[in-house]
Protein backbone atom coordinates (compact mmCIF):
# COMPACT_ATOMS: atom_id res chain seq x y z
CA UNK A 1 0.00 0.00 0.00
CA UNK A 2 1.07 3.44 -1.00
CA UNK A 3 1.16 6.35 1.59
CA UNK A 4 -0.26 9.94 0.38
CA UNK A 5 1.15 12.76 0.99
CA UNK A 6 -1.34 15.39 2.35
CA UNK A 7 0.58 18.72 3.06
CA UNK A 8 -0.71 21.95 3.34
CA UNK A 9 -0.13 24.80 1.27
CA UNK A 10 3.79 25.27 0.54
CA UNK A 11 5.81 27.50 2.92
CA UNK A 12 6.55 29.58 -0.18
CA UNK A 13 3.16 30.42 -1.11
CA UNK A 14 2.13 30.90 2.42
CA UNK A 15 4.70 33.32 2.52
CA UNK A 16 3.31 35.31 -0.83
CA UNK A 17 0.03 35.40 0.40
CA UNK A 18 0.72 36.97 3.76
CA UNK A 19 3.16 39.66 1.78
CA UNK A 20 -0.25 40.41 -0.69
CA UNK A 21 -2.08 41.22 2.87
CA UNK A 22 0.25 43.53 4.33
CA UNK A 23 0.68 45.16 1.11
CA UNK A 24 -3.10 45.89 0.85
CA UNK A 25 -3.55 46.79 4.18
CA UNK A 26 -0.21 49.17 3.67
CA UNK A 27 -2.54 50.82 0.96
CA UNK A 28 -5.50 50.99 2.30
CA UNK A 29 -3.92 52.97 5.50
CA UNK A 30 -2.16 54.79 3.24
CA UNK A 31 -5.15 55.96 1.17
CA UNK A 32 -7.18 56.96 4.63
CA UNK A 33 -3.78 58.70 6.26
CA UNK A 34 -3.28 61.14 2.73
CA UNK A 35 -7.63 61.89 3.04
CA UNK A 36 -8.64 59.70 0.19
CA UNK A 37 -11.26 58.44 2.62
CA UNK A 38 -12.14 61.76 3.55
CA UNK A 39 -15.43 63.58 2.79
CA UNK A 40 -14.18 67.13 2.92
CA UNK A 41 -14.73 69.60 0.63
CA UNK A 42 -11.77 71.63 -0.99
CA UNK A 43 -10.89 75.05 0.13
CA UNK A 44 -12.00 77.72 -2.04
CA UNK A 45 -8.75 79.72 -3.94
CA UNK A 46 -9.31 83.19 -3.79
CA UNK A 47 -7.11 86.20 -4.26
CA UNK A 48 -8.43 89.71 -3.15
CA UNK A 49 -7.34 93.17 -2.18
CA UNK A 50 -8.87 95.73 0.04
CA UNK A 51 -8.20 99.63 0.30
CA UNK A 52 -9.62 101.67 3.40
CA UNK A 53 -10.40 105.69 2.87
CA UNK A 54 -11.34 107.27 5.95
CA UNK A 55 -13.06 109.77 3.53
CA UNK A 56 -14.58 107.13 1.06
CA UNK A 57 -14.99 103.80 2.92
CA UNK A 58 -13.41 100.02 2.03
CA UNK A 59 -13.08 98.39 -1.50
CA UNK A 60 -13.15 95.12 -1.71
CA UNK A 61 -11.59 93.71 -4.66
CA UNK A 62 -12.01 90.22 -6.23
CA UNK A 63 -8.79 89.66 -8.06
CA UNK A 64 -9.26 85.77 -9.57
CA UNK A 65 -10.17 82.21 -8.00
CA UNK A 66 -13.55 80.99 -7.19
CA UNK A 67 -16.85 82.51 -6.96
CA UNK A 68 -17.71 83.42 -2.83
CA UNK A 69 -20.93 82.60 -1.66
CA UNK A 70 -21.71 85.85 -0.11
CA UNK A 71 -24.43 84.02 2.28
CA UNK A 72 -22.23 81.31 3.87
CA UNK A 73 -19.00 83.75 3.84
CA UNK A 74 -17.90 86.24 6.81
CA UNK A 75 -15.67 88.82 6.53
CA UNK A 76 -13.25 89.77 9.41
CA UNK A 77 -11.13 93.01 9.87
CA UNK A 78 -8.25 93.24 11.97
CA UNK A 79 -5.15 95.36 12.88
CA UNK A 80 -1.84 94.11 11.90
CA UNK A 81 1.17 94.79 13.83
CA UNK A 82 1.82 98.38 13.11
CA UNK A 83 -0.84 98.76 15.59
CA UNK A 84 1.17 97.43 18.34
CA UNK A 85 -0.01 94.57 20.57
CA UNK A 86 -3.57 94.54 18.59
CA UNK A 87 -3.13 91.59 16.33
CA UNK A 88 -5.53 89.40 18.62
CA UNK A 89 -8.45 91.69 18.17
CA UNK A 90 -10.70 91.17 15.11
CA UNK A 91 -14.01 92.31 14.02
CA UNK A 92 -16.65 90.41 11.85
CA UNK A 93 -18.29 93.13 9.38
CA UNK A 94 -22.07 93.28 9.47
CA UNK A 95 -23.19 91.63 5.63
CA UNK A 96 -25.83 94.33 5.34
CA UNK A 97 -23.45 96.82 5.30
CA UNK A 98 -21.36 94.98 2.17
CA UNK A 99 -22.77 95.84 -1.23
CA UNK A 100 -21.91 94.85 -4.65
CA UNK A 101 -21.06 97.13 -7.72
CA UNK A 102 -25.10 97.68 -7.98
CA UNK A 103 -25.34 98.26 -4.44
CA UNK A 104 -27.24 95.29 -3.45
CA UNK A 105 -26.04 93.99 0.42
CA UNK A 106 -24.98 90.80 0.73
CA UNK A 107 -27.79 90.19 2.82
CA UNK A 108 -30.67 92.05 3.64
CA UNK A 109 -31.75 93.54 6.75
CA UNK A 110 -34.37 90.96 6.43
CA UNK A 111 -32.12 88.32 6.57
CA UNK A 112 -32.50 87.00 2.65
CA UNK A 113 -29.82 87.04 0.63
CA UNK A 114 -29.13 89.80 -1.88
CA UNK A 115 -25.61 89.81 -3.74
CA UNK A 116 -25.08 85.76 -3.96
CA UNK A 117 -22.16 85.57 -5.28
CA UNK A 118 -18.93 87.82 -4.98
CA UNK A 119 -16.97 86.86 -8.43
CA UNK A 120 -13.52 87.67 -10.00
CA UNK A 121 -12.92 90.93 -11.55
CA UNK A 122 -15.67 92.50 -9.26
CA UNK A 123 -15.42 94.89 -6.41
CA UNK A 124 -17.62 95.26 -3.12
CA UNK A 125 -17.70 97.68 -0.98
CA UNK A 126 -18.36 99.26 2.62
CA UNK A 127 -19.55 102.46 2.19
CA UNK A 128 -19.96 105.97 4.70
CA UNK A 129 -21.12 105.82 7.22
CA UNK A 130 -20.92 101.78 7.72
CA UNK A 131 -17.03 102.41 7.09
CA UNK A 132 -16.91 104.12 10.27
CA UNK A 133 -15.80 102.28 13.69
CA UNK A 134 -18.55 102.49 14.86
CA UNK A 135 -20.14 99.81 12.37
CA UNK A 136 -16.82 98.21 11.31
CA UNK A 137 -14.87 98.18 14.49
CA UNK A 138 -18.14 98.15 17.47
CA UNK A 139 -16.31 98.53 20.98
CA UNK A 140 -12.67 99.59 19.36
CA UNK A 141 -10.81 102.39 21.41
CA UNK A 142 -9.79 104.78 19.35
CA UNK A 143 -6.35 104.08 19.32
CA UNK A 144 -7.28 101.15 16.98
CA UNK A 145 -10.38 102.49 15.27
CA UNK A 146 -9.42 102.69 10.97
CA UNK A 147 -10.93 106.31 11.30
CA UNK A 148 -9.08 107.61 14.00
CA UNK A 149 -6.55 109.99 11.95
CA UNK A 150 -3.42 109.02 14.14
CA UNK A 151 -3.74 105.56 11.85
CA UNK A 152 -3.19 107.13 8.71
CA UNK A 153 -0.78 104.97 6.96
CA UNK A 154 -0.74 101.95 9.48
CA UNK A 155 -1.77 98.34 8.23
CA UNK A 156 -5.24 96.18 8.88
CA UNK A 157 -5.98 92.35 7.20
CA UNK A 158 -9.34 91.62 5.72
CA UNK A 159 -9.72 87.44 5.99
CA UNK A 160 -12.55 85.56 4.46
CA UNK A 161 -13.56 82.93 6.76
CA UNK A 162 -16.45 80.15 5.76
CA UNK A 163 -19.07 78.63 7.87
CA UNK A 164 -16.49 76.06 9.12
CA UNK A 165 -14.23 79.13 10.70
CA UNK A 166 -11.24 78.63 7.60
CA UNK A 167 -10.13 81.31 6.25
CA UNK A 168 -9.67 81.22 2.57
CA UNK A 169 -8.42 84.50 1.48
CA UNK A 170 -6.69 87.15 3.70
CA UNK A 171 -4.98 90.52 1.83
CA UNK A 172 -3.16 92.92 3.98
CA UNK A 173 -4.51 97.01 2.95
CA UNK A 174 -3.22 100.36 3.70
CA UNK A 175 -5.36 102.81 5.71
CA UNK A 176 -5.36 106.26 3.62
CA UNK A 177 -7.27 109.91 4.48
Amino acid sequence: MRKQREDAVSPVVGVMLMLVVTIIIAAVVSAFAGGLGSGSEKLQQVQIRATYSQADGMTIEHLGGDAIATISTNVIVRPSKTFGNAEHMRWVVNKTSITDESGVPWVKGTGVTGAKAFRSGETHCILPPYHNATFLQPGASSTYKFDNADNIGRTFFVEFVDDTGRVFARTEGVIKP
